[in-house]
């Protein structure tokens, strides 16, 4: 249980996937604009990256490894987000108020799900251990996406120079958050 604790945390604070490894700084940065959207794309995360992640480590494991085709990884990751993206997108949605259909594509084609899906193939793990990395990484990328969201409102009211307006505060307050994460980093040894 405490290793499960352990994993969950690491992913989401310690080795967060936007501001410890740099691929999700993308979709932070253009989805902080508007609270719907940030809303919409995190809560299509924390549905897509568990799921792939462990669909890409049974992958990885029962299909690629046997058969040693360890070298068409990354082209199987990026078909098998494909194919979940578009089954995700044909299933109905009766629990969710999220609009599955503009989100999901923008999920689908977003590098934090390939980067976790690599990262955790890096890090050799089983599929519930590979569960749970995926939903740490998703937590982890919600938690960012929804601080530099507040932050970003907050911003838009204060007095920023000229020079720094739109993506260059955004980028430095993503670089003081980065720095405050790197604080977790003695957590977990």
């Amino acid at each position: 249980m405490e290793e499960i604790f352990l994993v969950l945390i690491s992913s989401a604070l310690i080795n967060n996937i936007v501001v410890g490894h740099v691929i999700g700084t993308d979709p932070a940065l253009v989805s902080t604009q508007r609270r719907d959207v940030t809303r919409g794309i995190s809560n299509i995360m924390l549905i897509l990256l568990p799921l792939t992640t462990v669909m890409a480590s049974a992958a990885t494991q029962f299909i690629l490894i046997p058969l040693q085709l360890q070298y068409l990884q990354t082209l199987v990751f990026v078909m098998l987000i494909i194919i979940i993206v578009y089954g995700l997108r044909a299933l109905p949605n009766p629990f969710c108020k999220v609009d599955f259909e503009i989100f999901l594509p923008l999920a689908g084609i977003n590098a934090t799900v390939l980067g976790t899906l690599l990262l955790n193939q890096q890090q050799d793990n089983n599929l519930f251990y590979s569960f749970i990395f995926g939903l740490g990484t998703a937590i982890g990328f919600t938690l960012i996406l929804t601080l530099l969201t507040a932050i970003n409102t907050r911003l838009e009211m204060a007095d920023v120079p000229a020079p720094f307006k739109g993506s260059s505060i955004i980028l430095i307050t993503l670089g003081l958050i980065s720095m405050a994460f790197l604080g977790f980093s003695g957590l977990i040894k």
